[in-house]
């Protein structure tokens, strides 16, 4: 009797940490608070699944608990010598997904159902957050277009964070194209048409992380499937088909040709040293030297987490007074924040994790390992650890691939 009431239990506790998960995905797209009280319930969830002193072992040998706790524990160490402390509170509350999310996956073992169910609920998310995206292209083309020409873009969810939502439409293919390959028949062609769709939705979008990653995963893809004697005579094909996707969607998507030719015109300015008032890309290389010269003045432990923003506007002033508020940026990648908050002895621990995470236990290395590059190349042009989203995002989909991939090996080896 008292083995029955404790599968009932553990039962009841999975299901609570799967709807926790669902609850977490429709926080993402409304409302923030609902996506931290779900990542609070889905932590909690863990020890009344396997028991505290179960948990707490377990966790000691999770990997994942290891590399994300040590990236948010940085930051939190570097409290020693920050001077404005409400700041630093407020880094480390919202780098906690970081240790949350690792915490809590400790144990969980979703069934095949669970996954899908998961997976298609991310997916469905994501599809219909793109559509409300495209809807301002047939309410006003032409302001679109203009904004496009400014280096603007359309409005996204995520509270309209483009690159978060760029890089977890990216996410949505990368699931689709593991389920193309376990599906038959008309699934095949819905999850071909759904996975289309976002593709094209990414050059609409025309967001260079998303598109970065989106390439780079499909030529890796290629070259799995060039490595594979059964497939290999449709490799070359699709690597020029590869080739020659950017340059039709160049002819044929006007909003992807003017964020091209916005860039061409940024980077003339940028690769002269001349500074253009809005540009992206002379707003980030500018944030770039103003972290160089932090970090020069602070070698050792840098300047504490709750101490960037004052220590770059203190630079900024310097180098370039005439800079507005909104283009005094944070440090532009994530080893100049990590740099100038802990100097370059964080910038060390925080590469050895990265490289640490590239053999994080995974069914499936290459798919494994594949992700992995795609999410570290986002940390060298953007800062996805310092907002609520990216935070979120990393830990949750590396996790839930690796499990989505263990689900795959064992549906090949039944």
């Amino acid at each position: 009797m008292k083995s029955l009431l404790s599968l009932r239990g553990s039962f009841k506790t999975q299901q609570l940490a799967e709807g926790a998960l669902v609850a977490m995905i429709v926080g993402l797209f409304f409302s923030r608070a609902l996506l931290s009280v779900a990542m609070g319930v889905f932590f909690l969830s863990a020890p009344l699944r396997l028991g505290v002193r179960q948990w707490l072992s377990q966790a000691s040998r999770h990997r994942g608990v290891w590399i994300f706790g040590a990236i948010w524990l940085l930051p939190v160490v570097s409290g020693l010598w920050s001077e404005d402390l409400r700041t630093w509170s407020d880094v480390i509350r919202i780098k906690l997904p970081l240790l949350l999310l690792p915490m809590g996956w400790v144990g969980l073992d979703l069934n095949k159902q669970s996954l899908h169910r998961i997976g298609w609920i991310l997916v469905s998310f994501t599809f219909l957050g793109a559509v409300y995206s495209l809807l301002p292209l047939w309410g006003d083309f032409a302001s679109v277009k203009a904004s496009y020409q400014r280096g603007g873009s359309l409005p996204t969810p995520l509270e309209n964070d483009r690159v978060r939502f760029s890089w977890l439409i990216v996410a949505a293919c990368w699931w689709l194209q593991g389920e193309w390959q376990r599906s038959f028949g008309a699934k095949r062609i819905w999850i071909a048409l759904i996975g289309g769709f976002f593709i094209v939705f990414l050059h609409v979008l025309a967001v260079r992380i998303g598109l970065l990653c989106l390439y780079m995963l499909i030529a890796f893809l290629l070259v799995r499937l060039s490595l594979e004697p059964i497939h290999r005579k449709w490799s070359l094909p699709l690597f020029l088909g590869l080739l020659c996707l950017p340059l039709i969607m160049y002819w044929t998507v006007p909003t992807f040709r003017s964020r091209i030719d916005y860039i061409r015109y940024d980077w003339s300015y940028t690769l002269q040293g001349n500074y253009l008032p809005g540009g992206n890309d002379a707003i980030r290389v500018q944030s770039l030297q103003a972290s160089a010269a932090v970090i020069r003045n602070h070698p050792l432990h840098g300047v504490g987490f709750g101490d960037i923003r004052s220590a770059m506007d203190a630079v900024y002033q310097q180098i370039n007074p005439m800079l507005t508020v909104s283009e005094r940026i944070y440090p532009a990648n994530e080893w100049a924040v990590y740099g100038v908050g802990t100097g370059w002895l964080g910038v060390l621990i925080f590469s050895g994790l990265m490289i640490g995470l590239f053999f994080y236990p995974s069914s499936d290395p290459f798919r494994g390992r594949s992700w992995t590059l795609a999410t570290v190349a986002t940390f060298v042009t953007d800062i996805g650890l310092e907002v609520q989203y990216g935070v979120f995002l990393v830990p949750f989909l590396m996790l839930f691939f690796q499990s989505a991939d263990r689900m795959k090996i064992q549906e090949i080896r039944d």
